[in-house]
């Protein structure tokens, strides 16, 4: 049983990792598609740290609304997959466990990821000149 719990958690921090690769992706993405409007906002008085905290803030909205959209999806799931498994391995189906602090470690996990993978996107934006935005084509 020790060996099960060990494969889902190296099953989990790969979707984790996968997850923050997708995020920081986007997010770069929305950045150089924003260029301009971050020299804009630079041109109009924007600090480095507005900017910054404007796109990390938006990597932790898209983390949370992730986060609110696989709790309801992940129950009835679970319990599938635990019954196949369980008839598979056991003879009879896993029982599902949810627990509190197992969901309140899951959000944590997803907020730092989320400030984690929209960090360098943010960094680069917030690097950014006037001049440089103006001149992207």
């Amino acid at each position: 049983m020790y060996i099960f719990i060990v494969a889902l958690m190296m099953i989990s921090t790969v979707m984790a990792v996968v997850g923050g690769l997708g995020l920081m992706s986007s997010m770069g993405t929305s950045v150089i598609e924003r260029t301009r409007e971050f020299g804009v906002m630079r041109a109009i008085g924007a600090k480095s740290k507005t900017i910054l905290r404007n796109i990390i803030s938006e990597g932790v909205f898209i983390g949370l609304m992730s986060w609110v959209i696989a709790l309801p999806l992940s129950i009835p799931l679970s319990l599938g997959i635990g019954y196949l498994i369980g008839m598979m391995s056991f003879r009879s189906p896993l029982p599902l466990i949810v627990s509190p602090m197992g969901l309140v470690i899951w959000l944590s996990v997803i907020f730092v990821g989320s400030i984690a993978a929209s960090a360098y996107p943010a960094q680069q934006a917030s690097r950014l000149t006037v001049r440089e935005t103006l001149a992207y084509v």
